[in-house]
């Protein structure tokens, strides 16, 4: 309970063992207890010394002496705190009387003694030096020594009185080059003697606030980050230990500084942040420390090489664990959709262990990441408060489209459209997210049904627009696939009657979406086996569109059916033009092989030899 700083619960248990204790050692226990917390940490100074008083009582039920003279030191410590120095001195001067010259207890209590008469004697000397040089320099150092002397624990030892004056001296003196310290010692007398932490942590925080450049800022920034860590506080420590690389990169601990901060990340399983700190420690301050130094990251009782050894160790365990904590850590932010996160964390893996199983493992899945990323910061773009309705439609589109072509996520995909819809019904971003649902369940989810209705709802909600002339040509293929002929024909027309949007290719070619849709509707009367309705519309469209690149597959049909019905210059002819315009550009021979697929090629090499061997055989007829 006294290490959560539990001081009134500590208390009250002490007080109910110590009325049921039998054995007069567990009360003396108790009592002693009670008395270091009223005197040290609630400064309760009168229950203080009521707990060590009861210790004196039980001398004659047969209690340890030694535990009787520790009492008396205690009570001189408390009419010391409590500003009653005669009676401080004449309770440790009990001890100089029973005891030998020899004696430990006779030394102490006789040095106690001393010590608060000297100090008693300095406090005139200093409240003249006051009195004589008000408003000087002098009188600022005076108050520092008077200060200084009802700080010391050995002489008048009263930590209250100690902050008054220090207060006192930057109040009447706030430049004098005394103030900084003297902020310093308010932090440190609630930190270390009255176990103040929040009104320490504020003191410690005036000092690196209002004195930055002086050597006691770093100081204060050090002891704020301990309190943190001790409490374990291990991410607002990090974050002073930080501050304190960054501004004061001179501090004379600074290997406690990294030290302290590799405990820290290895406390929050930052282990990589955490090796990297206790490296930089073993190889770049440790080597030229003296053994004192040691103290500073609690270990006086070490030589340099067993903490050399000990660091060595944490590292080498470090270095082990690492891979797999990082990707552990990843695959929690993706279960938490933390793909920000995730993406970071995946990047640093395959930085500090590059070699890894796991690194190997996640590299593989880094593509992905980085588009659930990008969607994850789009989200939180549409969440902006100054985001306008047409910024925010644009964005869930563009959300909606790496669902689909990238991540290839139909599923949320179709419903990030769906929500573009809903927002903004009579967008052009609506237009172009009825015909992706339309694309996806044609294509992809093989849902004919569900395509029609939603190219069917481009068509009714965004007439004039260009997603309305491709929705039309998707239903002619769809009814195409379904050989409903006369439906797919229908839906082919309509869409050579909107305006043409065309695509230049090499070779001077233009290809359109009503290019296509006159190529189809020959090739749909083709499939329906109405020859002389096919060869009209091929015939039309080679004379009305040279430049198709589709012109070369619109003489392959041609020549098919001039082949069936005997026509042998007829098909010749047409298959010897289909040959040279293959020869002469990819795009034709790419358009032979998509649109006439049907008759069985699969690579230009196979359109090429097939014209060939019809060709030989209608010359050999």
């Amino acid at each position: 309970m006294v290490q959560q700083k539990n001081y009134s619960e500590a208390a009250s248990e002490l007080e109910k063992l110590v009325r049921v204790a039998k054995g007069i050692e567990t009360r003396s226990w108790c009592y002693y207890q009670l008395g270091e917390i009223y005197y040290n940490y609630t400064q309760q100074y009168q229950k203080a010394l009521n707990a060590y008083r009861n210790i004196l009582k039980m001398q004659n039920d047969g209690l340890p002496i030694a535990e009787i003279y520790l009492a008396y030191i205690k009570i001189g410590d408390v009419y010391t705190r409590m500003g009653e120095y005669e009676k401080a001195i004449q309770n440790l001067n009990t001890l100089v009387q029973v005891t030998d010259e020899t004696n430990f207890v006779h030394k102490i209590s006789s040095q106690k003694i001393r010590d608060i008469q000297k100090g008693l004697q300095d406090l005139t000397i200093q409240r003249q030096i006051v009195r004589e040089y008000k408003g000087t320099s002098l009188e600022a150092v005076a108050q520092f020594q008077i200060a200084e002397l009802y700080r010391s624990q050995s002489q008048l030892n009263q930590p209250e009185t100690a902050i008054e004056t220090y207060e006192t001296l930057m109040k009447n003196h706030p430049t004098h080059k005394m103030a900084p310290e003297a902020q310093w010692r308010i932090a440190h007398i609630r930190h270390t003697v009255l176990h103040q932490t929040e009104l320490a942590v504020d003191a410690y925080k005036k000092v690196a606030d209002t004195y930055p450049t002086s050597n006691f800022a770093a100081e204060a920034l050090f002891h704020i980050a301990s309190i943190h860590r001790q409490d374990e506080e291990f991410k607002q420590a990090l974050t002073v230990y930080d501050t304190i690389k960054e501004r004061y990169p001179n501090f004379w601990i600074t290997h406690a500084v990294f030290y302290w901060s590799g405990v820290c990340h290895e406390k929050l399983q930052n282990y990589s942040d955490a090796r990297r700190a206790f490296q930089i420690f073993l190889k770049v301050y440790l080597p030229s420390l003296d053994p004192v130094d040691l103290g500073q990251i609690e270990m006086y009782d070490k030589t340099g090489t067993q903490v050399s050894e000990l660091i060595q160790t944490k590292i080498n365990t470090l270095t082990k664990i690492i891979p797999k904590h990082e990707y552990e850590k990843i695959e929690n932010a993706i279960k938490n959709n933390q793909y920000l996160n995730a993406l970071s964390y995946a990047r640093n893996l395959i930085v500090i262990a590059p070699n890894s199983e796991y690194a190997k493992r996640i590299s593989s899945q880094l593509r992905s990441l980085e588009y659930q990323a990008a969607i994850q910061n789009l989200q939180m773009r549409i969440n902006e408060p100054n985001f306008d309705t047409a910024k925010k439609t644009s964005t869930q589109l563009q959300i909606a489209t790496i669902y689909e072509r990238e991540l290839h996520d139909y599923a949320k995909a179709v419903d990030a459209y769906k929500t573009v819809i809903k927002d903004n019904p009579r967008s052009v971003y609506a237009a172009e997210a009825r015909y992706r649902i339309g694309i996806i369940s044609a294509d992809i989810l093989a849902k004919p049904n569900t395509a029609l209705q939603a190219f069917n709802d481009v068509i009714e909600h965004h007439p004039n627009t260009l997603e309305a002339m491709m929705a039309t040509f998707q239903i002619a293929e769809i009814y195409e696939k379904l050989q409903r002929f006369d439906e797919a024909l229908q839906a082919y027309q309509k869409t050579s009657a909107y305006p043409e949007r065309e695509l230049y290719l090499s070779g001077g070619y233009k290809d359109s979406f009503a290019d296509r849709a006159q190529f189809r509707i020959g090739r749909v009367h083709f499939e329906d086996k109405r020859f002389a309705e096919a060869r009209f519309a091929f015939e039309e469209f080679i004379k009305n569109r040279p430049n198709s690149p589709r012109f070369a597959a619109a003489h392959v049909f041609l020549a098919a059916m001039h082949q069936e019905n005997g026509e042998t210059d007829l098909a010749l002819k047409y298959y010897q033009i289909a040959e040279r315009l293959l020869n002469k550009n990819g795009v034709q021979a790419q358009t032979v092989i998509d649109e006439a697929g049907s008759l069985g090629f699969q690579s230009t090499d196979t359109v090429i030899k097939f014209l060939q061997d019809r060709q030989n055989r209608l010359k050999n007829q």
